[in-house]
């Protein structure tokens, strides 16, 4: 069981990573795209893990015409923070949540400074990673 969730994760990964380079590709043929490494994972998901599957491995839509060319459309700027801020927790130990209600950021504190992982968005860092690391005790100079 254990072997059959690790391969799945590795596919699965591997179909993410694939996917997106799929997107960047201009017209990627089936045998050379993503599709086998998209099989692969299918394959290794079994029905044990098929939602998971059908969570992460969704082909990207083809890309149309208008969206290669042209001018850029306007950034939207940031979500409310009221939709996406979570307060910082220490879990255990050395390990802390930084994250947001959807997305997750975790802190481990080491002899040698503060490890980050995945910081999240660019509008959320100052108030989720550093403000965060603060509240909880945690001095941000250190990662």
């Amino acid at each position: 069981m254990r072997t059959t969730a690790c391969r799945f994760l590795i596919a699965t990964g591997v179909c993410a990573v694939l996917a997106g380079a799929t997107v960047l590709a201009q017209s990627p043929s089936p045998s050379t795209g993503a599709a086998p490494h998209v099989a692969a994972a299918k394959k290794a998901a079994g029905q044990d893990h098929l939602v998971l599957f059908n969570a992460l491995c969704v082909p990207p839509p083809p890309i149309r015409p208008s969206q290669q060319a042209g001018p850029a459309a306007a950034p939207q700027g940031p979500p409310p923070r009221s939709q996406w801020y979570a307060e910082p927790v220490k879990v255990f130990d050395n390990l802390y949540f930084l994250g947001q209600t959807e997305y997750t950021a975790w802190a481990v504190t080491t002899s040698d400074g503060i490890i980050v992982i995945d910081p999240l968005f660019d509008y959320s860092v100052e108030e989720e990673i550093v403000n965060g690391l603060s509240k909880l005790g945690l001095d941000p100079k250190r990662i």
